[in-house]
């Protein structure tokens, strides 16, 4: 008769006592040390344990085996308590209360979900999505996910909204600690996108977490500003370099629009087919083209200059960010590049007028050069969740999601 052996990676003082196939799986008998002494959970009188045995068995799903589920087979014991008779279960140390699963099957449901969703998750194991649900929901509360670790120390943060679905009023916004830039974390996720939202997350921090924060990072929107500022007293706003140039960038647009839409309206369908991939060329930064390219443009500004003056500003606008050592060269290299926009173009005033609104907030980049990439980066991944999961309705499903594939990735892989 044919036998082979099997390593089993037990939790400490359980044994195998048995075996035998178990439907289309592995079943296992297991047996675990029982504690001498119990405590009531009703009358909480201790005393010596009084073992009662359930008729039966309980079959308790664990890690597959051979790419077949298997499980672990026990008795059930109970303790009867003298004083007031009540029965109660003797959990085993490898499974949460009224589960029939164990404790590193819910792991391995986790690491399961990481990047997949609970349906895609069941139908793998043949366990219905709402059992996956529910894994999870044990899971992060035993970590107590929802709660930030007040003696966590938290000196960046970036807030920023998201929307949950197009064309409708659904927004979350979105708080994360940015203290360690290489490895974002999510701190919070509350409903809507108002100040009131901003200052929900804030809260979750500790008021010595809060006076600790040294910058947080937001858009132009005034509303998370206001939340920052009555919450974060010591911390300085930066508002995120790319968040103004494509302000910059739509304002540059515009104009160009209002120049070429006359010459387009000229040109036959090739042409307009030509003209199109030239903006390509216009928008893209000048060390980037093939010289082909950069005659191709050459021609264009000789028949429309002041495409050739937008097309200008851009590239010093860019270089001024890319370049300027700190925030007083920088804002000495600005101020002469914005009375050339408004006199050449005075509909560009609008932005110049936004600048000047978030002046200091925007210089402060220029102090440390510190942007919202990992803010918008985890915003990406927000938006890949939201699609995998075919649609989230509420901020707090977004959060589980976002902390289970953020957070806690590395810890369950």
């Amino acid at each position: 008769m044919a036998t082979i052996t099997i390593n089993l990676d037990l939790p400490p003082d359980v044994t195998v006592t048995g075996y035998e196939r178990y439907s289309h799986g592995h079943g296992f008998k297991v047996s675990y040390p029982l504690p001498s002494r119990c405590r009531c959970e009703r009358c909480r009188h201790e005393e010596n344990t009084q073992f009662e045995y359930k008729n039966g068995f309980q079959v308790v799903r664990d890690l597959d085996l051979w790419g077949q589920p298997s499980f672990w087979i026990h008795q059930p014991v109970y303790h009867r308590c003298s004083n007031c008779t009540h029965r109660q279960h003797l959990i085993p140390p490898f499974k949460r209360k009224d589960v029939s699963y164990t404790y590193r099957f819910e792991k391995h449901v986790l690491s399961l979900l990481i990047g997949s969703n609970e349906e895609e998750v069941g139908r793998r194991l043949g366990i219905s999505a709402e059992m996956v649900e529910f894994i999870v929901h044990n899971q992060l509360a035993d970590a107590q996910s929802k709660k930030i670790d007040p003696k966590r120390v938290i000196t960046d943060v970036g807030i920023d909204e998201l929307s949950l679905k197009k064309r409708h009023k659904l927004y979350v916004t979105i708080l994360t600690d940015l203290t360690d830039a290489e490895h974002p974390e999510v701190l919070a996720v509350a409903e809507g996108r108002d100040e009131a939202a901003g200052r929900k997350c804030l809260e979750k921090l500790s008021l010595k977490q809060r006076q600790g924060v040294r910058t947080y990072r937001a858009d132009m929107g005034k509303a998370f500003h206001n939340a920052c500022h009555g919450l974060l007293p010591n911390a300085k706003a930066v508002v995120d370099r790319f968040h103004v140039a494509k302000n910059f960038n739509e304002a540059i647009d515009k104009q160009r629009k209002a120049i070429t839409r006359e010459y387009k309206a000229n040109l036959s369908k090739a042409e307009r087919k030509a003209f199109r991939s030239l903006m390509w060329e216009f928008r893209r930064n000048p060390k980037e083209r093939t010289e082909e390219d950069k005659q191709k443009l050459e021609k264009l500004f000789e028949k429309l200059p002041r495409l050739r003056i937008l097309h200008q500003f851009r590239v010093r606008f860019q270089e001024i960010f890319d370049t300027a050592p700190n925030r007083k060269q920088a804002y000495q290299a600005l101020l002469p590049l914005f009375d050339e926009m408004v006199e050449n173009f005075p509909d560009l005033g609008s932005f110049v007028v936004t600048f000047g609104t978030w002046e200091e907030e925007i210089l402060n980049y220029f102090d440390d050069r510190q942007t919202s990439a990992a803010v918008e980066g985890i915003n990406n991944k927000a938006r890949v969740i939201i699609k995998r999961c075919y649609g989230l309705k509420s901020a707090d499903s977004l959060w589980t999601r976002m902390v289970l594939d953020l957070n806690r990735a590395k810890e369950i892989a």
